[in-house]
């Protein structure tokens, strides 16, 4: 049975589609090292001057509470740094596909100042979560970011303890 000319166009079609949205090796490489950087350059250190040089200048962060745009993002990064002036970020693993990476990542800090909407406490607070970028021309264009806040409420005692 021969193979009709129309099908073998739509594979090639699909095929040269398929590979335009998938990235290379180097370039999820250099993803990877761009989102390690921003961690371990700009988040860790809390050198958030540089925030701009890893963010597309369309960013947006996706959150539970609607989306926001790098600016915002920024100003509530520095909000966790007022409160935990000592904050520190430490990269847990990496995975890479396509134009996106995942983070997932440690911190730990003390809640010495008022931020983040909760007073200071004095206490250390240590949490894990992930963050999902998707890069767009080597800088980061979106993120999704999953944490647990109960957990740094309790862990600053403004959590209400059980009846």
């Amino acid at each position: 049975m021969p193979i009709k000319r129309g099908f073998v166009l739509s594979l090639l079609i699909f095929a040269m589609i398929s590979r335009s949205h998938a990235q290379s090796p180097n370039e999820q490489a250099r993803n990877k090292a761009a989102a390690r950087a921003f961690f371990e350059e700009v988040l860790s250190p809390g050198k958030l001057e540089r925030y701009c040089d890893f963010h597309a200048p369309d960013f947006i962060a996706h959150g539970s509470d609607g989306d926001f745009t790098w600016a915002e993002d920024l100003a509530m990064a520095r909000d966790e740094r007022t409160a935990m002036p000592d904050l520190h970020f430490a990269i847990n693993h990496m995975v890479a596909e396509d134009d996106l990476v995942l983070v997932h990542w440690s911190a730990w800090g003390t809640n010495t100042h008022a931020g983040m909407g909760f007073p200071a406490t004095g206490k250390p607070i240590k949490i894990s979560g992930m963050t999902l970028f998707r890069f767009k021309a080597g800088k980061m264009g979106e993120e999704w970011n999953a944490w647990n806040m109960l957990s740094v409420l309790k862990q600053a005692g403004l959590f209400p303890a059980k009846p």
